[in-house]
């Protein structure tokens, strides 16, 4: 095996890690738990993906670089992110992000990027359609972990009560929910896919979507269930139109998840719906007025405030913020610097008064109000460019049906994660499948151009002056990343 096979396996493999392994990355030992060893692993395998592809084409003199529809979009997202850096009340958290979300910054916004670019670069048919079957059964599994989570079983490690609301491996109900809701509509292509088969693998598919979809029920996420509400009809919806007699041929796996989920949603309830139990165990009894004892009735009621009404005065602070600084905004992920100088008055009075807030809980008006109308515009050219270019494949006559099924199912999700976006905000998990969504579906159709083998058999010295350098700054990149890591674990132990 020469060495361009070598480090082709080291990219590909990369990548099979990259989307497998982020979901279930934490360490308790650092100061956060979840997002900050997600992030630190996103960077990780990011230095080793380009590191490859740099060398790969070292190897073999040439450009391999493919340039897609979503190339000016995501160029300019960048120039945005990088003006508004500079022009930032704190470049430092600017560019990394603000700590403990780690996720937003400059530096993780490049990563995604690069990753999208080497991705669509060097992932040929074959090897897409096993990173998305990766990326299904990762989720599945974090879905599974979600639902023995609901049943106790590491109830005792978490301070929050997680059998109420499940968070798996993500920390958060929302942020699992968000995560497991994209991919959901993906699941049903493996549903149309094993339909015709015998045996077991006829009801993979099922079982997968169907283990998705209780471990979404058990996050009790109003945004997550919202967002799968919408993209269940979107995928079914788009599937009967593009085959416009396949209802009969199709109609009983769809009849059968639209069974399943339903009574799933019946017996364990919606964040929008009571359960049929709860619902008919209402009595006249429960709802009579109880009697306060008399050492009771002179303490306080604690008021918990909505959390839509929390949304609401954060989002009219966040635009207040950008009212004040229109064009760039206070900087990226500086929201909980900026936030305090224009919080409403009326945060005063709700039972979070005192939480530090660092999101707008709203991406939309997070990048408002951090990145300006220059952030704002460039982030939803990009998102409209993704519908854009993935409803145009999916259109096409002479693209494979069943290719046009899984970007029907990546587009759905996608659309899942603008929906959960707008509800709170992305974390690692959510905003590498944001870019890598388009990845996996432009990739899946792409041609592949012919490959020249202008690799001799001896590689000069100049060559390798070049392979040296770059795994030298590869190596050095990962231990400055190694001793952040570390400064986080000591930061950790000192903080108690």
């Amino acid at each position: 095996m020469n060495l361009e096979k070598i480090i082709n396996k080291i990219l590909i493999f990369s990548f099979y890690s990259l989307l497998f392994f982020t979901p279930f990355i934490l360490l308790p030992s650092t100061y956060e738990v979840f997002e900050f060893n997600k992030m630190m692993f996103v960077y990780f395998l990011t230095i080793i993906i380009v590191c490859s592809w740099i060398i790969k084409m070292i190897l073999k003199k040439q450009i391999l670089f493919t340039k897609t529809i979503l190339f000016y979009p995501l160029i300019l997202f960048l120039l945005s992110q990088i003006v508004c850096t500079i022009y930032s009340i704190d470049p430092y958290t600017s560019f990394w992000g603000y700590y403990s979300r780690f996720n937003g910054g400059l530096a993780s916004t490049i990563s995604y990027i690069l990753l999208y670019f080497a991705f669509s670069s060097n992932l040929k048919k074959k090897e897409t359609l096993l990173s998305i079957k990766l990326a299904l059964f990762s989720s599945f599994l974090v879905g599974l972990y979600g639902i023995f989570q609901h049943f106790g079983i590491d109830k005792e490690f978490w301070v929050q009560d997680v059998q109420r609301r499940v968070f798996s491996t993500l920390g958060q109900p929302n942020w699992l929910a968000a995560y497991i809701a994209a991919f959901i509509p993906l699941s049903f292509w493996l549903v149309l896919e094993n339909s015709s088969r015998k045996g077991f693998k006829k009801y993979t598919g099922l079982f997968l979507s169907t283990s998705l979809y209780l471990c979404l029920l058990f996050t009790k996420s109003r945004s997550g269930f919202l967002a799968f509400s919408i993209s269940f009809p979107l995928f079914w919806g788009g599937f009967f139109f593009l085959k416009e007699k396949s209802f009969i041929s199709f109609k009983k796996p769809f009849l059968f998840i639209c069974f399943l989920f339903l009574i799933f949603g019946l017996l364990i309830g919606t964040p929008y719906s009571p359960n049929i139990k709860s619902f008919f165990s209402q009595s006249p009894v429960n709802q009579l007025p109880q009697i306060e004892s008399q050492e009771d009735s002179t303490d306080t009621p604690l008021l918990i405030s909505e959390s839509s009404d929390i949304r609401k005065i954060v989002w009219r602070g966040a635009f207040n913020i950008f009212k004040a600084n229109p064009i760039f905004g206070t900087g990226v992920e500086t929201f909980a610097y900026s936030y305090y100088q224009y919080r409403p008055k009326e945060h005063n009075d709700l039972s979070e008064w005192d939480f530090l807030y660092n999101k707008a809980h709203n991406e939309y008006l997070n990048f408002a109000a951090n990145s300006g109308l220059l952030g704002l515009i460039t982030y939803i050219a990009f998102i409209g460019s993704v519908v854009f270019s993935l409803k145009s494949l999916i259109l096409k006559k002479d693209i494979d049906f069943q290719d046009k099924i899984i970007i029907l199912g990546l587009l759905a999700g996608f659309s899942t994660l603008l929906i959960t976006n707008f509800f709170g905000f992305s974390v690692v998990c959510t905003n590498l499948f944001l870019f890598l969504f388009p990845a996996l579906g432009l990739a899946l159709v792409k041609k592949e151009p012919e490959e020249k083998n202008s690799i001799s058999q001896e590689t000069s010295g100049k060559m390798w002056l070049g392979i040296i350098l770059v795994i030298v700054l590869g190596l050095s990149s990962i231990s400055y990343f190694i001793k952040f890591l570390k400064a986080d674990i000591n930061f950790a132990r000192a903080s108690g």
